[in-house]
C-alpha cells in the first residue's frame, strides 16, 4: 500500500526533514507551531490554541460565515463557540456576509471588514473553509505588515476542499480578476476528523479535484522553466506529495465513505499541496492552465451574478482537457516544422485582442485592463526570449520525455473521480456551465496572467485550438463512464 513520503502530523520532524529537500529556500523557517490530523481534534482545540501562543486573557475572534455545518449530528459552530466559552475563553463571533450571488467571495472589502477587528490582543480562529480561511489570514497578514505587531492566528478546518489551510498565499478578487498576493501561514491548523468527515461530499471531491491539478501543472510549470520565464523549478514540490496519484486511487473509496484514516490521508495531502506552493514562493507547482481556465469561468460568472461552482471540482474537469491537451501536444509537435518569425505576435496586436475578449465579460474595460497589466508582463518576456527559442528546442527531446513522467491520462483522472464520487462533466456542476463557457475559458485563458503554461504556446505556435477544442469535449467534456482496462 502507498504511504505519504512526508507526514505533517509529524511537526517538527516534518519540517525537519523537508528543510533537506532538493529546492527548499535557503534559511527559511515555516512559523507553523502545530498542526493536529486527529479524530476529536475538536476537544482538544484549546490546547491548539494556547500553542500558538493564544492568550485566553484577550478575546478570540472567530472568523466564519453563516452556512451551517454538522458534525456527529450536532450544529457544529454553536459547539466550538460552546466549547471554548466553557474553557474560559472570550469569544468574539465575526459573521462574514455572502455577497449579492449568495456566495462568501475573497475581496478587499471581506478582508478590512476583519482587519477592522483586530487590536486589543485579540488572537483569530478561522472555522470554515478555503474562503473564510484565507479572508481571515490576509487580514492578520495585513495588520502585521502594517506595523501592527503578530496576530495568533489558527485555522480549524471544516472541510477537505482546497490548499489554503497551509499556504502562504490568498486569492484575492482584484478588479474582478482572482490574483494571488503575498499572505501568511496559520501558528496552527486543526483537523479535527469527524468534522471533515462529515463536510458536504461536493466540498472533499472538489479538494481532491484541487490536488489532481498537479498531474498538468507541474507540466506547465516545467515548460515556463524551460523556455526562461521561471527559475524557481525544482523537485520539491513532487518529492513532498509523494506517491499522489497511487495515494488517491487507493483511498479514492474511502474518502467517498467517510473512513477517518482515508479522510486523514486527504486531509494530509492538501496540507503539503499548500507546503509544496509556499516553499516554492509560487502557486504555480498546482495551479497551471487548469487553474487559469478556472478563474475565467469564475470571471463570466461573476460577470453574470451567477454563483461559482465548486473550484477543486471545476479544476479537475479543467485538469482533465488540460491533460488531453497535452496527450496531442507531446505527440503532434515537432520543433523543426515552426516559422519562427510567426511564433512571436505583435504587442498592439495582443493588446487588442486581450482588451476585445474581454469586453464580452466586462464592458467597462476595466476586466481587460487587469488582464492586460499581467499579460503584457508574459508578452514582453516571451519577446525577450527570440533569439534563444532554437536553441531551446533543440533539447525539445528531453524536455517532452520529462513532461510525459509529469502528466497523467484523462481516463486515469477521471477513473479517480468517478471514485470518489465526483461530477463527471461541467453539465453536472452546481450551477452547470456550458461548453460555449467552457470552450470560451479554454482558448481565453492564457490572456489573463503572466504565467506561461501549455495555453501560451498552442498560441505562439500556431497550434489548431478550435480544433483540438473540439476533440477535447467530444471526447472528455461530455459525461461517460471511464472503463478499468482504459484507465
Amino acid at each position: 500500500m502507498p504511504s505519504l513520503a512526508y507526514d505533517p502530523a509529524r511537526g517538527e520532524r516534518f519540517l525537519e526533514a523537508v528543510r533537506s529537500l532538493p529546492g527548499y529556500p535557503a534559511g527559511e523557517s515555516v512559523p507553523l507551531r502545530s498542526m493536529a490530523f486527529e479524530s476529536d481534534a475538536l476537544l482538544r482545540l484549546p490546547t491548539y490554541l494556547r500553542h500558538a501562543q493564544c492568550d485566553p486573557g484577550h478575546p478570540l475572534l472567530i472568523v466564519q460565515d453563516r452556512t451551517s455545518m454538522r458534525r456527529a449530528g450536532e450544529d457544529l459552530k454553536p459547539k466550538v463557540d460552546s466549547l471554548l466559552r466553557s474553557a474560559g475563553w472570550a469569544t468574539e463571533l465575526l459573521h462574514i456576509e455572502a455577497e449579492p450571488s449568495g456566495q462568501v467571495h475573497t475581496t478587499m472589502a471581506q478582508i478590512e471588514t476583519v482587519a477592522g477587528r483586530l487590536g486589543g490582543g485579540r488572537s483569530v480562529l478561522a472555522l470554515g473553509s478555503g474562503t473564510v480561511t484565507d479572508i481571515a489570514k490576509h487580514a492578520c497578514y495585513l495588520r502585521e505588515q502594517a506595523g501592527q505587531g503578530h496576530v495568533p492566528f489558527v485555522v480549524f478546518q471544516t472541510a477537505n476542499s482546497v490548499s489554503a489551510y497551509t499556504s502562504n498565499m490568498a486569492p484575492v478578487f482584484v478588479n474582478g480578476v482572482k490574483r494571488t498576493l503575498p499572505s501568511r501561514y496559520p501558528d496552527a491548523l486543526v483537523c479535527d476528523l469527524e468534522t471533515l468527515r462529515d463536510a458536504p461530499a461536493a466540498m472533499t471531491v472538489a479538494g481532491v479535484g484541487d490536488l489532481l491539478a498537479a498531474f498538468v501543472s507541474l507540466a506547465d510549470w516545467c515548460l515556463a522553466f524551460t523556455f526562461g520565464f521561471d527559475s524557481g523549478f525544482s523537485e520539491l514540490p513532487q518529492r513532498l506529495l509523494g506517491p499522489l496519484d497511487e495515494l488517491l486511487l487507493e483511498h479514492a473509496e474511502g474518502i467517498r465513505r467517510g473512513d477517518l484514516e482515508s479522510v486523514s490521508i486527504l486531509a494530509k495531502l492538501i496540507a503539503l499541496a499548500g507546503f509544496a506552493m509556499s516553499l516554492s514562493h509560487s502557486t504555480a507547482p498546482l495551479s497551471g492552465l487548469e487553474h487559469v481556465m478556472s478563474h475565467v469561468l469564475d470571471l463570466q460568472a461573476e460577470s453574470q451574478g451567477r454563483p461559482l461552482a465548486p473550484h477543486g471540482t471545476q479544476v479537475a474537469l479543467a485538469t482533465i482537457l488540460v491533460a488531453g491537451a497535452y496527450q496531442d501536444f507531446l505527440g503532434a509537435f515537432r520543433p523543426d516544422t515552426l516559422r519562427m518569425e510567426a511564433c512571436f505576435p505583435e504587442i498592439s496586436q495582443m493588446r487588442n485582442l486581450v482588451t476585445e475578449t474581454f469586453l464580452t465579460i466586462d464592458p467597462s474595460g476595466t476586466a481587460g485592463e487587469e488582464c492586460w497589466s499581467d499579460y503584457r508582463v508574459k508578452l514582453e518576456s516571451w519577446h525577450a526570449q527570440r533569439d534563444g527559442l532554437a536553441e531551446r528546442l533543440l533539447r525539445w527531446p528531453s524536455i517532452q520525455m520529462h513532461l510525459q513522467e509529469l502528466v497523467r491520462k484523462p481516463s486515469f483522472l477521471r477513473r479517480i473521480l468517478e471514485a470518489v464520487g465526483s461530477p463527471l462533466a461541467f453539465s453536472r456542476l452546481t450551477p452547470p456551465i456550458d461548453e460555449t463557457q467552457v470552450r470560451f475559458a479554454f482558448l481565453h485563458a492564457p490572456l489573463i496572467r503572466r504565467r506561461l503554461t501549455l495555453g501560451d504556446l498552442m498560441l505562439f505556435f500556431g497550434m489548431g485550438r478550435e480544433v483540438l477544442w473540439r476533440q477535447l469535449w467530444s471526447t472528455w467534456g461530455v459525461e461517460q463512464r471511464t472503463p478499468l482496462l482504459e484507465a
